[in-house]
């Protein structure tokens, strides 16, 4: 007897206008706001994001849109960091299952050397946000064939290299995602997408969207 197949789900049914629509309304109305201790603005290298304050607000304002969007009910985030990307696509869609993936290596704050924990300060700002469902890997994306779970929506924003990109963009594929979105996308990372792209996804590609903010975003939507 034959099983009945899958239901389309709604991440299924988005074409690329739809996408673009909501995603501008979302942009639009968006009500998040950096969180006053643990945010890009505080963290180690934060007068690089203070120096250009509303074009960075502007950025995640957009990740919040995207998530907003897509509305995943998984979300696995390659390059974790202090949390501050997560709380936008969380704040978004604040039921999501979150696994974000970092080597989350302490450092020294470039002004006053103290110590900036991004695992410690991701915790604390899940915690502070009552975001209900979220864990934090630590590992070596190097060291990893596949991702520990499958996820509507992978997040790839850990080094951008060609190398790197290239093969977080691979590794992205194993949670067998209905979306992908690249950060900085138009920068060193480019070269790797473009061949990610062209020559791995073999038509799997339904739509790209491009968004412009500092650094540059892409969606990527996975047709099956």
């Amino acid at each position: 007897m034959l099983s009945n197949p899958k239901k389309p789900t709604a991440q299924d049914q988005l074409s690329r206008e739809q996408f673009a629509e909501q995603f501008f309304a979302n942009l639009l109305s968006c009500p998040w706001q950096a969180h006053p201790l643990y945010s890009p603005f505080t963290q180690y290298d934060r007068e690089h994001y203070l120096a250009q304050r509303a074009e960075f607000a502007y950025k995640y304002r957009c990740f919040y849109a995207v998530s907003r969007a897509i509305a995943p009910r998984s979300i696995i985030e390659l390059g974790a960091g202090g949390g501050a990307s997560a709380d936008a696509y969380l704040s978004a869609t604040p039921g999501a299952r979150y696994i974000g993936i970092d080597v989350f290596a302490a450092t020294k704050r470039h002004d006053d050397k103290s110590i900036w924990d991004p695992y410690e300060i991701a915790q604390t700002l899940f915690r502070d946000r009552a975001f209900p469902n979220w864990q934090l890997l630590k590992a070596d994306l190097r060291k990893m064939n596949e991702l520990p779970a499958k996820a509507d929506l992978v997040v790839v924003d850990a080094a951008h290299d060609f190398e790197n990109e290239y093969a977080d963009l691979h590794l992205a594929l194993t949670a067998n995602p209905k979306f992908i979105f690249v950060d900085d996308a138009n920068e060193e990372a480019k070269p790797a997408i473009e061949k990610f792209l062209s020559e791995d996804l073999d038509g799997r590609v339904e739509y790209t969207f491009p968004i412009d903010y500092i650094g540059g975003g892409l969606v990527i939507k996975l047709g099956r």
